[in-house]
């Protein structure tokens, strides 16, 4: 997560960006908008391909969570809003994602498009995931967001000048957050080789990898005797204090 990248650069990013954003003046109220009004909606388009019968190719196949695979063909083209219809593994943090170009989408996802005269798609996904989905959602071990219930939500809107300042704004951190999980992935990628070639191994008394300067074998020990050991020692250490 990026808890665990340079929170300094983040930190200096993100104040850049604030500082760029908060000359941007807008005095237009926002409007309350349901779902329904401002997007179209293409569930219609979407076709499930089970993974024995999908062709390998470039397209991203999309299901609730995001990419599943990449196949031949698309059901989609264009900019679109995908929301998890069921089987979403995060529901308090709703998987909301808007994508571009050419999409192949399965039955697990909602699609929308927003209407060009009154919304911008990147924004409209923020705002659509800031909504309480997990409180809308119906069923048991499987949540499911009805396609009704999607549309019946309401949004506040700003201009379309302004949903695209801030959709552009929010990307940026989005971006900027990626790169610093790769990043952390890459990390943790090194330390569990790490962890495997400077602990001995299958019997071994000698790890694969080593600092300069050892050489003797490693020894044997139980955690009891380990503890003992020391117990013992700060015993010993705070009894001679008194």
């Amino acid at each position: 997560m990026v808890s665990y990248a340079s929170s300094t650069t983040i930190q200096k990013l993100i104040h850049k960006f604030t500082y760029k954003f908060s000359f941007l003046i807008y005095s237009i109220s926002w409007e309350q908008r349901k779902v329904r009004e401002v997007t179209d909606r293409y569930d219609n388009l979407r076709i499930p391909v089970a993974a024995s019968l999908r062709v390998t190719g470039t397209t991203p196949y999309y299901g609730a969570n995001g990419i599943q695979d990449y196949v031949e063909g698309y059901t989609h083209d264009g900019e679109f809003i995908l929301v998890a219809e069921d089987g979403a593994i995060d529901l308090k943090n709703y998987p909301v994602k808007c994508v571009k170009g050419r999409i192949w989408v399965n039955n697990h996802a909602h699609v929308l498009q927003g209407k060009c005269a009154y919304t911008d798609n990147q924004f409209l996904a923020y705002a659509i995931s800031q909504a309480d989905i997990e409180s809308l959602l119906v069923g048991g071990g499987r949540a499911k967001l009805n396609a009704e219930t999607l549309m019946d939500i309401e949004l506040l809107l700003p201009s379309k000048d302004e949903q695209i300042q801030i959709g552009h704004y929010l990307a940026r951190i989005d971006r900027l957050i990626a790169l610093h999980q790769r990043k952390y992935d890459k990390l943790l990628s090194i330390k569990k080789s790490m962890l495997e070639k400077m602990f001995p191994r299958d019997g071994s008394k000698l790890p694969e990898i080593r600092f300069s300067g050892f050489t003797d074998p490693w020894e044997q020990r139980k955690v009891s005797a380990v503890i003992e050991n020391y117990i013992e020692k700060q015993y010993f250490l705070n009894t001679d204090k008194r």
